[in-house]
């Protein structure tokens, strides 16, 4: 296998131009967001894939000099060469690699004299006198040409003398694609009403996520049409938090794509297949498996400051960085050190087992203010027996994400404890002490759901298992 990264167009034409001219593999390169691989052998061309959309290409070459073309703006990226590759819908074609690359070079000087009319690759045109253009994409016209090279003539000529115009830029950034959409940014939250808001938020089916930020500590809470399926940091002390909301403290509203949303939500809730420094794994490599094998999931970066993520979609990729709110970012390559999270199994609801680390806390509340010991330490050696949660200045945490297994027994574990208490104290007791303990934080709960969807999604197991 070759790999390597591309810092520029040159790298780019050097890489396409002197590899496959005595190799046979799959090559693959990655600039920005687009993805190219082709099969190549003794320096022709027998088949390509990419993940550039465009809609009902008919002509091959075309296609192909065109996403070159694309990749040779502002280039950064990776490529690799390989003897396999899992991808398996690849374009049938036969070129020379040499020529391709020669006509893409052209085509791409030739566009950059075209940019002061457009301002963009990504417009749609319109023209009264020319129907063939009107409505149509610049990238898409180009790719169906004959001659993408003549084709681009032509064009500037009509936009030179005013026959062809821009209808509209289309908004082909990643930011647009995954949705991210500021409805509220920053405000100060004594302003709002943090439970009106969640519930204007259930009415409206909102998917997106809510940030509460004090300081250097923000809490996330993440919607799916309306429901509240993950918070971050999942620690029972969320619930205080929303309760009161003390001073100093902004809040932020942001919508995404509900298709996004449980991906996106990963690198707050989630648990990483990967945790790495950059200098033991090849971020170039990682990148174009993921594109090639059709992956859904989440990478995020952490360079410095700035946090860089990127999604992964059925050979899609879509990316944005995060210094103080999420912008657009085409950036895949960083400087060392860089610190680098995989998230693919996606973990759809941590709200549950985090409302019941909040009960286990408020039952040991009750254990303490009643000097019931026994059961104290009943609920104490349990914890040291379980690896997923433990005890830190008087409360309950978990040590990372739970798994369904996990979240079982910490159930289980409150439903033990509980019953010993039960026993002691008397059950209208026992209920009239928790009530005491949940009491101030009923509009919290009964907005989330929570209570309502525990019995729900516990009942249900119990009568599947």
């Amino acid at each position: 296998m070759i790999s390597g990264n591309i810092a520029g167009s040159q790298d780019l034409i050097e890489v396409l131009s002197t590899i496959p001219r005595t190799k046979r593999g799959y090559l693959s390169v990655l600039s920005k967001t687009i993805f190219l691989a082709l099969l190549v052998e003794n320096g022709r061309i027998k088949g390509f894939f990419t993940n550039y959309e465009i809609s009902n290409s008919r002509n091959p070459l075309s296609l192909l000099i065109f996403v070159i073309s694309e990749m040779l703006y502002e280039t950064e990226g990776y490529f690799s060469l390989e003897d396999r590759t899992a991808i398996d819908n690849f374009i049938d074609i036969d070129v020379d690699i040499e020529s391709v690359v020669i006509q893409a070079t052209i085509l791409r000087r030739e566009i950059e004299e075209v940019i002061p009319f457009i301002i963009t690759t990504n417009v749609r045109l319109t023209s009264e006198s020319f129907p063939e253009y009107d409505g149509k994409l610049f990238g898409e016209i180009l790719a169906n040409a004959d001659d993408p090279i003549e084709e681009l003539r032509k064009l500037k000529d009509l936009l030179e003398r005013g026959l062809v115009h821009v209808k509209e830029i289309k908004h082909a950034g990643n930011i647009e694609e995954i949705g991210f959409d500021y409805i509220l940014d920053g405000v100060d939250i004594s302003r709002v009403n943090v439970t009106k808001l969640i519930e204007g938020l259930k009415r409206d089916n909102f998917s997106g996520y809510v940030e509460i930020n004090k300081g250097n500590n923000p809490i996330y809470l993440f919607f799916k049409k309306g429901k509240v399926f993950g918070v971050s940091p999942a620690e029972p002390q969320i619930f205080d938090t929303l309760l009161d909301p003390l001073g100093n403290t902004a809040v932020s509203i942001v919508r995404l794509r509900e298709e996004f949303i449980e991906t996106f939500a990963q690198i707050y809730i989630g648990k990483p297949s990967i945790a790495s420094e950059d200098k033991y794994l090849s971020l170039g490599k990682l990148f174009i498996t993921l594109i090639s094998y059709m992956e859904e999931a989440v990478l995020k970066v952490v360079y410095g400051k700035e946090n860089y993520i990127f999604i992964f979609n059925e050979g899609r990729l879509l990316s944005a960085k995060r210094t103080n709110k999420w912008n657009e970012n085409f950036k895949v390559t960083f400087p060392s050190p860089n610190f680098i999270f995989l998230y693919r199994n996606i973990y759809a609801n941590n709200v549950f087992y985090t409302f019941y680390l909040f009960l286990l806390n408020k039952l040991k509340n009750i254990l303490i203010r009643w000097n019931l010991t026994e059961e104290l330490n009943t609920l104490y050696r349990a914890i040291a027996h379980m690896p997923s949660i433990y005890i830190k200045e008087y409360t309950i945490h978990a040590t990372k994400s739970l798994t369904k297994k996990e979240e079982r027994q910490l159930v289980d574990l409150f439903v033990e404890v509980s019953d010993k208490a039960i026993e002691k104290l008397g059950k209208e007791e026992f209920e009239r002490e928790m009530e005491l303990e949940l009491s101030p934080y009923k509009e919290v709960l009964k907005v989330l759901d929570i209570t309502e969807d525990l019995y729900r999604e516990y009942e249900r197991e119990d009568n599947l298992s």
